[in-house]
Protein backbone atom coordinates (compact mmCIF):
# COMPACT_ATOMS: atom_id res chain seq x y z
CA UNK A 1 0.00 0.00 0.00
CA UNK A 2 1.19 3.38 -0.92
CA UNK A 3 0.70 5.99 2.28
CA UNK A 4 1.55 9.86 2.07
CA UNK A 5 2.59 11.02 5.20
CA UNK A 6 1.81 14.21 6.22
CA UNK A 7 3.79 14.58 9.43
CA UNK A 8 6.13 18.01 9.00
CA UNK A 9 9.30 17.49 11.38
CA UNK A 10 7.80 13.80 12.76
CA UNK A 11 8.55 12.35 9.43
CA UNK A 12 11.75 10.51 9.90
CA UNK A 13 10.66 9.16 13.45
CA UNK A 14 6.93 7.85 11.90
CA UNK A 15 8.84 6.79 8.17
CA UNK A 16 10.68 4.39 10.37
CA UNK A 17 7.33 2.74 12.56
CA UNK A 18 6.24 1.73 9.16
CA UNK A 19 5.69 -1.67 8.37
CA UNK A 20 7.00 -3.77 5.48
CA UNK A 21 3.93 -3.61 3.64
CA UNK A 22 3.64 0.25 3.77
CA UNK A 23 5.31 1.98 1.02
CA UNK A 24 5.91 5.94 1.88
CA UNK A 25 5.40 7.25 -1.11
CA UNK A 26 7.47 11.10 0.06
CA UNK A 27 10.64 10.86 1.39
CA UNK A 28 10.53 14.33 2.46
CA UNK A 29 8.40 15.99 5.39
CA UNK A 30 5.08 17.18 4.37
CA UNK A 31 2.80 19.39 6.00
CA UNK A 32 -0.92 19.66 5.20
CA UNK A 33 -0.73 22.98 2.80
CA UNK A 34 2.44 21.01 0.46
CA UNK A 35 1.14 18.02 0.55
CA UNK A 36 -1.26 18.07 -2.69
CA UNK A 37 1.09 20.17 -4.28
CA UNK A 38 3.49 17.33 -3.81
CA UNK A 39 1.15 14.75 -5.12
CA UNK A 40 0.40 17.06 -8.60
CA UNK A 41 4.20 17.84 -9.03
CA UNK A 42 5.28 14.18 -8.82
CA UNK A 43 1.79 12.39 -9.96
CA UNK A 44 2.43 10.06 -7.31
CA UNK A 45 -0.05 7.28 -6.54
CA UNK A 46 -1.68 7.26 -2.85
CA UNK A 47 -3.75 4.54 -1.38
CA UNK A 48 -4.40 6.38 1.71
CA UNK A 49 -2.70 9.20 4.22
CA UNK A 50 -1.32 9.10 7.33
CA UNK A 51 -1.60 12.59 9.28
CA UNK A 52 -0.53 14.20 12.12
CA UNK A 53 -0.63 17.48 14.37
CA UNK A 54 2.75 18.54 13.18
CA UNK A 55 0.88 18.73 9.17
CA UNK A 56 -1.31 21.31 10.52
CA UNK A 57 -0.33 24.94 10.66
CA UNK A 58 -2.70 26.39 13.11
CA UNK A 59 -3.38 24.40 15.97
CA UNK A 60 -6.99 22.72 17.25
CA UNK A 61 -10.24 24.85 16.46
CA UNK A 62 -11.98 24.87 13.23
CA UNK A 63 -9.66 25.83 10.60
CA UNK A 64 -7.99 22.25 11.25
CA UNK A 65 -11.36 20.62 10.26
CA UNK A 66 -11.44 23.06 6.99
CA UNK A 67 -8.44 22.28 6.19
CA UNK A 68 -8.34 18.51 6.37
CA UNK A 69 -11.94 18.29 4.49
CA UNK A 70 -10.38 20.41 1.58
CA UNK A 71 -7.48 18.01 1.31
CA UNK A 72 -9.55 14.98 1.85
CA UNK A 73 -11.60 16.50 -1.12
CA UNK A 74 -9.05 17.36 -3.64
CA UNK A 75 -7.02 14.59 -2.77
CA UNK A 76 -9.89 11.79 -3.14
CA UNK A 77 -10.89 14.11 -6.97
CA UNK A 78 -7.29 13.85 -8.18
CA UNK A 79 -6.49 10.30 -7.17
CA UNK A 80 -9.85 9.68 -8.91
CA UNK A 81 -11.38 7.10 -6.24
CA UNK A 82 -12.25 7.90 -2.43
CA UNK A 83 -8.57 8.07 -0.43
CA UNK A 84 -8.79 6.69 3.66
CA UNK A 85 -7.13 9.46 5.49
CA UNK A 86 -5.89 8.83 9.26
CA UNK A 87 -5.37 11.51 11.85
CA UNK A 88 -3.19 10.98 14.73
CA UNK A 89 -3.83 13.82 17.20
CA UNK A 90 -3.12 14.50 20.89
CA UNK A 91 -5.01 18.18 20.44
CA UNK A 92 -9.02 17.97 21.43
CA UNK A 93 -9.40 20.91 20.11
CA UNK A 94 -8.21 19.61 16.63
CA UNK A 95 -10.75 16.33 17.43
CA UNK A 96 -13.62 18.33 18.11
CA UNK A 97 -13.19 20.17 14.90
CA UNK A 98 -12.44 16.97 13.30
CA UNK A 99 -15.34 14.88 14.79
CA UNK A 100 -17.84 17.53 12.40
CA UNK A 101 -16.93 15.84 9.51
CA UNK A 102 -19.08 12.66 10.48
CA UNK A 103 -20.59 12.44 6.77
CA UNK A 104 -17.15 11.14 5.83
CA UNK A 105 -18.22 7.80 7.36
CA UNK A 106 -15.12 4.91 6.83
CA UNK A 107 -13.46 7.25 4.82
CA UNK A 108 -11.91 8.99 7.36
CA UNK A 109 -10.16 7.67 10.91
CA UNK A 110 -8.84 9.30 13.82
CA UNK A 111 -6.70 7.71 16.17
CA UNK A 112 -6.99 10.60 19.88
CA UNK A 113 -4.35 9.90 22.18
CA UNK A 114 -4.00 11.78 25.43
CA UNK A 115 0.25 11.22 25.46
CA UNK A 116 2.23 14.48 25.63
CA UNK A 117 4.81 12.67 23.64
CA UNK A 118 3.47 10.16 21.40
CA UNK A 119 5.09 6.91 21.36
CA UNK A 120 6.16 5.09 18.14
CA UNK A 121 3.96 2.04 19.25
CA UNK A 122 0.58 4.46 18.26
CA UNK A 123 1.81 5.23 14.67
CA UNK A 124 2.57 1.50 14.26
CA UNK A 125 -1.19 1.08 15.30
CA UNK A 126 -2.03 3.69 12.97
CA UNK A 127 -0.31 1.76 10.07
CA UNK A 128 -1.32 -1.37 10.60
CA UNK A 129 -4.91 0.08 10.51
CA UNK A 130 -4.64 1.84 7.31
CA UNK A 131 -3.00 -1.54 6.01
CA UNK A 132 -6.66 -2.99 6.42
CA UNK A 133 -5.76 -4.87 10.05
CA UNK A 134 -8.35 -5.43 12.62
CA UNK A 135 -9.85 -2.48 13.58
CA UNK A 136 -8.88 -1.13 16.70
CA UNK A 137 -11.44 -0.07 19.83
CA UNK A 138 -8.98 3.55 19.89
CA UNK A 139 -10.15 4.35 15.89
CA UNK A 140 -13.11 6.53 15.49
CA UNK A 141 -14.65 5.80 12.19
CA UNK A 142 -17.83 7.63 12.70
CA UNK A 143 -20.38 5.53 13.22
CA UNK A 144 -17.82 3.24 15.41
CA UNK A 145 -17.21 3.67 19.25
CA UNK A 146 -14.25 5.66 20.37
CA UNK A 147 -11.72 5.03 22.85
CA UNK A 148 -8.71 7.09 23.58
CA UNK A 149 -5.03 5.42 23.85
CA UNK A 150 -3.88 5.82 26.72
CA UNK A 151 -0.40 6.72 28.39
CA UNK A 152 -0.23 3.76 30.92
CA UNK A 153 -2.14 1.16 28.81
CA UNK A 154 -0.11 -1.96 28.75
CA UNK A 155 2.40 -2.51 25.05
CA UNK A 156 0.71 -5.60 22.90
CA UNK A 157 3.70 -7.36 23.15
CA UNK A 158 3.82 -6.69 27.01
CA UNK A 159 3.53 -9.80 28.67
CA UNK A 160 6.50 -9.43 31.44
CA UNK A 161 8.30 -6.62 32.53
CA UNK A 162 10.95 -5.95 29.70
CA UNK A 163 13.69 -3.03 29.25
CA UNK A 164 12.26 -1.40 26.35
CA UNK A 165 12.16 -2.63 22.84
CA UNK A 166 13.75 -5.81 23.21
CA UNK A 167 15.94 -7.34 20.78
CA UNK A 168 14.61 -10.73 19.27
CA UNK A 169 17.98 -12.78 21.11
CA UNK A 170 19.52 -11.12 24.05
CA UNK A 171 22.94 -9.96 23.92
CA UNK A 172 25.10 -12.33 25.58
CA UNK A 173 28.28 -11.24 27.33
CA UNK A 174 30.80 -11.99 24.51
CA UNK A 175 28.91 -9.71 22.00
CA UNK A 176 29.25 -6.76 24.16
CA UNK A 177 33.24 -7.72 23.20
CA UNK A 178 32.80 -8.31 19.40
CA UNK A 179 33.15 -5.26 16.98
CA UNK A 180 30.32 -3.66 16.12
CA UNK A 181 28.77 -3.79 12.69
CA UNK A 182 28.84 -0.71 10.80
CA UNK A 183 25.10 -0.81 9.00
CA UNK A 184 23.03 1.75 10.35
CA UNK A 185 19.94 1.12 12.90
CA UNK A 186 16.94 -0.18 10.53
CA UNK A 187 14.36 1.77 9.56
CA UNK A 188 17.04 4.74 8.94
CA UNK A 189 18.60 5.56 5.45
CA UNK A 190 21.62 6.52 5.04
CA UNK A 191 23.78 8.29 2.36
CA UNK A 192 27.01 6.50 1.59
CA UNK A 193 27.98 8.99 -0.88
CA UNK A 194 28.43 11.86 1.35
CA UNK A 195 31.57 13.12 2.96
CA UNK A 196 30.62 13.02 6.54
CA UNK A 197 29.03 9.16 6.41
CA UNK A 198 32.26 7.89 4.89
CA UNK A 199 34.36 9.23 7.54
CA UNK A 200 32.01 7.81 10.39
CA UNK A 201 32.37 4.46 8.24
CA UNK A 202 36.47 4.40 8.65
CA UNK A 203 35.49 4.31 12.96
CA UNK A 204 36.53 1.52 14.12
CA UNK A 205 33.73 -0.21 15.43
CA UNK A 206 36.15 -1.44 18.22
CA UNK A 207 36.60 1.87 20.12
CA UNK A 208 36.11 2.65 23.79
CA UNK A 209 35.49 6.34 24.23
CA UNK A 210 33.56 8.05 27.53
CA UNK A 211 32.75 11.60 26.74
CA UNK A 212 31.21 13.70 29.49
CA UNK A 213 29.35 16.58 28.34
CA UNK A 214 29.29 20.30 30.22
CA UNK A 215 27.97 23.51 30.36
CA UNK A 216 26.03 25.46 32.46
CA UNK A 217 22.69 25.24 33.14
CA UNK A 218 20.05 25.89 30.12
CA UNK A 219 23.45 25.74 27.40
CA UNK A 220 22.21 22.67 25.63
CA UNK A 221 23.85 20.06 27.65
CA UNK A 222 21.13 17.31 27.73
CA UNK A 223 20.02 18.26 24.09
CA UNK A 224 23.74 17.31 22.59
CA UNK A 225 23.86 14.51 24.51
CA UNK A 226 20.88 12.96 23.35
CA UNK A 227 21.45 14.23 19.89
CA UNK A 228 25.19 12.98 19.69
CA UNK A 229 24.18 9.53 21.16
CA UNK A 230 21.20 9.09 18.66
CA UNK A 231 23.76 9.85 15.62
CA UNK A 232 26.04 7.75 17.02
CA UNK A 233 23.91 4.97 17.59
CA UNK A 234 22.54 5.55 13.72
CA UNK A 235 25.79 5.14 12.43
CA UNK A 236 26.04 1.65 13.92
CA UNK A 237 28.46 1.98 17.71
CA UNK A 238 26.89 0.95 20.71
CA UNK A 239 26.16 3.59 22.95
CA UNK A 240 25.44 4.10 26.90
CA UNK A 241 23.71 7.30 28.26
CA UNK A 242 24.46 7.96 31.89
CA UNK A 243 21.80 11.05 32.95
CA UNK A 244 24.29 12.25 36.12
CA UNK A 245 22.29 15.45 36.48
CA UNK A 246 20.03 14.13 39.56
CA UNK A 247 18.22 17.01 39.93
CA UNK A 248 16.53 17.97 36.60
CA UNK A 249 16.90 14.64 35.59
CA UNK A 250 15.91 15.91 31.69
CA UNK A 251 16.31 12.35 30.07
CA UNK A 252 12.70 11.38 30.99
CA UNK A 253 11.23 14.75 28.64
CA UNK A 254 13.70 13.34 25.95
CA UNK A 255 12.62 9.44 26.00
CA UNK A 256 9.06 9.35 26.53
CA UNK A 257 9.69 5.23 26.57
CA UNK A 258 11.94 5.75 29.57
CA UNK A 259 9.48 8.22 31.59
CA UNK A 260 6.56 5.53 31.09
CA UNK A 261 8.83 2.74 32.46
CA UNK A 262 10.14 4.59 35.41
CA UNK A 263 6.51 5.21 36.57
CA UNK A 264 5.87 1.97 36.41
CA UNK A 265 8.83 -0.36 37.75
CA UNK A 266 10.06 0.93 40.84
CA UNK A 267 13.65 -0.70 40.11
CA UNK A 268 13.77 1.24 36.58
CA UNK A 269 13.09 4.29 38.45
CA UNK A 270 16.18 3.91 40.52
CA UNK A 271 18.13 3.04 37.34
CA UNK A 272 21.34 5.44 38.07
CA UNK A 273 21.79 4.16 41.54
CA UNK A 274 21.57 0.22 40.61
CA UNK A 275 23.76 0.44 37.66
CA UNK A 276 26.54 2.79 39.93
CA UNK A 277 25.80 -0.15 42.63
CA UNK A 278 26.45 -2.79 40.13
CA UNK A 279 27.70 -1.60 36.57
CA UNK A 280 28.12 -5.01 35.64
CA UNK A 281 24.29 -6.17 35.79
CA UNK A 282 24.20 -2.75 33.53
CA UNK A 283 21.53 -5.14 30.99
CA UNK A 284 18.69 -5.14 33.95
CA UNK A 285 19.39 -2.20 35.68
CA UNK A 286 20.03 0.29 32.81
CA UNK A 287 16.92 1.00 30.36
CA UNK A 288 17.62 -0.29 26.41
CA UNK A 289 15.64 2.62 24.25
CA UNK A 290 16.80 0.75 21.12
CA UNK A 291 18.96 -1.70 19.96
CA UNK A 292 22.75 -0.08 20.74
CA UNK A 293 21.63 2.87 22.88
CA UNK A 294 21.01 2.43 26.27
CA UNK A 295 20.20 4.58 29.31
CA UNK A 296 20.30 4.55 32.78
CA UNK A 297 19.50 7.75 34.70
CA UNK A 298 16.73 8.52 37.62
CA UNK A 299 12.94 8.98 37.45
CA UNK A 300 10.90 11.90 38.35
CA UNK A 301 9.57 9.88 41.16
CA UNK A 302 12.85 8.26 42.64
CA UNK A 303 13.49 10.40 46.45
CA UNK A 304 15.16 7.59 48.26
CA UNK A 305 18.10 10.37 49.58
CA UNK A 306 19.64 7.54 51.79
CA UNK A 307 20.30 5.33 48.51
CA UNK A 308 21.69 8.69 46.45
CA UNK A 309 23.81 9.16 49.29
CA UNK A 310 25.11 5.76 49.44
CA UNK A 311 25.76 5.22 45.55
CA UNK A 312 26.08 8.93 44.02
CA UNK A 313 29.26 8.92 44.72
CA UNK A 314 32.58 9.68 42.79
CA UNK A 315 33.94 6.35 43.64
CA UNK A 316 30.96 4.85 42.38
CA UNK A 317 31.12 6.39 39.08
CA UNK A 318 34.68 5.50 38.42
CA UNK A 319 33.90 2.05 39.28
CA UNK A 320 30.84 2.15 36.70
CA UNK A 321 33.05 3.99 34.13
CA UNK A 322 35.76 1.28 34.46
CA UNK A 323 33.31 -1.30 33.36
CA UNK A 324 31.17 0.24 30.62
CA UNK A 325 33.90 1.67 28.88
CA UNK A 326 34.60 -2.00 27.63
CA UNK A 327 30.91 -2.76 27.27
CA UNK A 328 30.04 -0.15 24.54
CA UNK A 329 31.49 2.12 21.64
CA UNK A 330 30.92 5.51 23.37
CA UNK A 331 30.11 6.45 27.11
CA UNK A 332 28.40 9.90 27.29
CA UNK A 333 27.49 11.74 30.61
CA UNK A 334 25.01 14.47 30.63
CA UNK A 335 26.84 16.66 33.58
CA UNK A 336 26.50 19.81 33.94
CA UNK A 337 28.99 21.89 35.56
CA UNK A 338 27.64 22.21 38.75
CA UNK A 339 27.13 18.72 39.06
CA UNK A 340 30.74 17.98 37.58
CA UNK A 341 31.77 19.84 40.95
CA UNK A 342 31.03 16.56 43.03
CA UNK A 343 32.82 14.54 40.59
CA UNK A 344 35.78 16.14 40.62
CA UNK A 345 37.97 12.64 41.15
CA UNK A 346 36.33 11.04 38.16
CA UNK A 347 37.62 13.65 35.88
CA UNK A 348 40.63 11.62 35.12
CA UNK A 349 38.53 8.78 34.13
CA UNK A 350 37.07 10.81 31.20
CA UNK A 351 38.74 10.41 27.76
CA UNK A 352 37.42 14.46 26.69
CA UNK A 353 34.42 16.82 27.58
CA UNK A 354 31.89 18.27 25.11
CA UNK A 355 31.94 22.01 26.67
CA UNK A 356 28.25 23.59 25.45
CA UNK A 357 28.54 27.57 25.43
CA UNK A 358 25.54 29.21 23.17
CA UNK A 359 27.73 32.21 21.12
CA UNK A 360 26.94 35.13 22.93
CA UNK A 361 29.01 36.99 25.63
CA UNK A 362 26.49 36.09 28.41
CA UNK A 363 26.77 32.63 27.64
CA UNK A 364 30.96 32.67 28.05
CA UNK A 365 31.25 34.15 30.70
CA UNK A 366 28.01 32.15 32.92
CA UNK A 367 30.61 29.43 31.49
CA UNK A 368 33.43 30.28 32.85
CA UNK A 369 31.85 31.70 36.54
CA UNK A 370 30.29 28.16 36.74
CA UNK A 371 33.46 26.85 36.07
CA UNK A 372 35.20 29.23 38.86
CA UNK A 373 32.67 28.28 41.15
CA UNK A 374 31.92 24.44 41.18
CA UNK A 375 35.66 23.56 40.14
CA UNK A 376 38.67 23.64 41.85
CA UNK A 377 41.91 25.43 40.01
CA UNK A 378 43.56 21.77 38.83
CA UNK A 379 40.67 20.70 37.91
CA UNK A 380 39.81 23.27 35.55
CA UNK A 381 42.49 23.60 33.88
CA UNK A 382 42.14 19.71 33.24
CA UNK A 383 38.55 20.76 32.11
CA UNK A 384 40.49 23.21 29.95
CA UNK A 385 43.01 20.77 28.36
CA UNK A 386 40.51 17.53 27.46
CA UNK A 387 37.84 20.06 26.20
CA UNK A 388 36.64 20.67 22.77
CA UNK A 389 33.60 23.38 22.29
CA UNK A 390 29.89 22.53 21.17
CA UNK A 391 28.18 25.96 20.16
CA UNK A 392 24.96 25.48 20.83
CA UNK A 393 21.51 27.56 20.00
CA UNK A 394 24.17 28.92 17.34
CA UNK A 395 22.91 32.64 16.34
CA UNK A 396 24.55 33.48 12.84
CA UNK A 397 23.66 37.42 14.04
CA UNK A 398 25.51 37.73 17.16
CA UNK A 399 28.14 39.92 17.14
CA UNK A 400 31.50 40.45 19.39
CA UNK A 401 33.44 43.15 18.47
CA UNK A 402 31.59 44.46 15.64
CA UNK A 403 32.42 40.93 13.77
CA UNK A 404 30.04 37.69 13.75
CA UNK A 405 30.53 35.50 17.12
CA UNK A 406 31.64 32.80 15.11
CA UNK A 407 32.12 29.13 16.70
CA UNK A 408 36.41 29.46 16.93
CA UNK A 409 36.30 32.98 18.74
CA UNK A 410 34.04 31.77 20.92
CA UNK A 411 36.76 28.77 21.98
CA UNK A 412 39.42 32.39 21.45
CA UNK A 413 37.40 34.66 24.12
CA UNK A 414 36.72 31.63 26.72
CA UNK A 415 40.80 31.35 26.79
CA UNK A 416 41.29 34.90 26.31
CA UNK A 417 42.70 35.40 30.19
CA UNK A 418 39.17 35.84 31.05
CA UNK A 419 39.26 32.69 33.68
CA UNK A 420 43.35 31.81 34.89
CA UNK A 421 42.82 28.36 34.62
CA UNK A 422 41.77 28.34 31.60
CA UNK A 423 44.80 29.38 29.61
CA UNK A 424 45.05 26.81 26.29
CA UNK A 425 42.27 27.35 23.67
CA UNK A 426 40.08 24.70 22.95
CA UNK A 427 39.30 22.84 19.54
CA UNK A 428 35.92 23.53 18.30
CA UNK A 429 34.09 19.86 18.08
CA UNK A 430 31.10 21.94 16.09
CA UNK A 431 27.82 24.07 16.56
CA UNK A 432 24.27 23.27 16.23
CA UNK A 433 21.98 26.00 14.38
CA UNK A 434 19.19 27.52 16.32
CA UNK A 435 15.77 26.68 14.65
CA UNK A 436 12.13 26.36 15.74
CA UNK A 437 12.83 23.16 15.79
CA UNK A 438 15.55 23.08 19.03
CA UNK A 439 12.61 23.27 21.16
CA UNK A 440 10.06 21.40 20.06
CA UNK A 441 12.12 18.16 20.17
CA UNK A 442 11.09 17.49 23.98
CA UNK A 443 7.74 17.92 23.31
CA UNK A 444 7.97 15.59 19.60
CA UNK A 445 10.13 12.77 21.69
CA UNK A 446 12.04 12.81 18.62
CA UNK A 447 15.97 13.95 18.47
CA UNK A 448 16.75 17.13 16.32
CA UNK A 449 19.13 14.68 14.49
CA UNK A 450 16.37 12.94 13.27
CA UNK A 451 14.49 16.37 12.09
CA UNK A 452 16.58 17.53 8.68
CA UNK A 453 19.79 17.08 7.16
CA UNK A 454 21.50 20.46 8.45
CA UNK A 455 20.91 19.14 12.53
CA UNK A 456 22.36 15.61 10.82
CA UNK A 457 25.38 17.48 9.49
CA UNK A 458 25.78 18.99 12.64
CA UNK A 459 25.70 16.78 15.11
CA UNK A 460 27.31 13.87 13.10
CA UNK A 461 30.35 16.85 12.92
CA UNK A 462 30.37 16.65 16.71
CA UNK A 463 30.02 13.31 17.18
CA UNK A 464 33.38 12.73 14.47
CA UNK A 465 35.53 15.30 16.33
CA UNK A 466 35.02 13.82 19.90
CA UNK A 467 35.81 10.48 18.89
CA UNK A 468 39.15 11.81 17.43
CA UNK A 469 42.05 9.71 18.76
CA UNK A 470 39.93 7.37 20.21
CA UNK A 471 41.31 3.65 20.91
Amino acid sequence: MKVLLVSGALHRLIWACKPKPADIVNDDPLRLAEALSYITTTQAVVDAALITDEAFAEPGHQESGEALARFMDELSARQRRPVPVLVITRDPARMAAIERLRDRGSELLVLKTSFVRIPERVYREGYERLLGGKPAASFLGFGARSREAQPDAKLPSQSAPSNGPAPEKKPSFLDRLRSKPKQPAAGVQRSATDALTRELDNVSRGISRVIAVTGHRGSGVTSTVVNVASEASKRGLSVMIVDMDADYRGMNMYFNSFHERTRKDEDMNASLIRTLAKPQDYMTTAFSLREGLWLTGLGYEFSDRRRVDQFYTGAKLIGMLSLLRHRFNLVLLDLPLDILGGFQEAMIHVDGFALCVPNNLHAVLSTLKNAEVALDAEARGYLNAKSKVVVTKYNDRSRFHGEIFAPEQVSRVMTSGLLDSFAYEMKVAGHVPYLSEFDAQIESDLPLVHTNRDFEHAYGTILLRLLEGAT
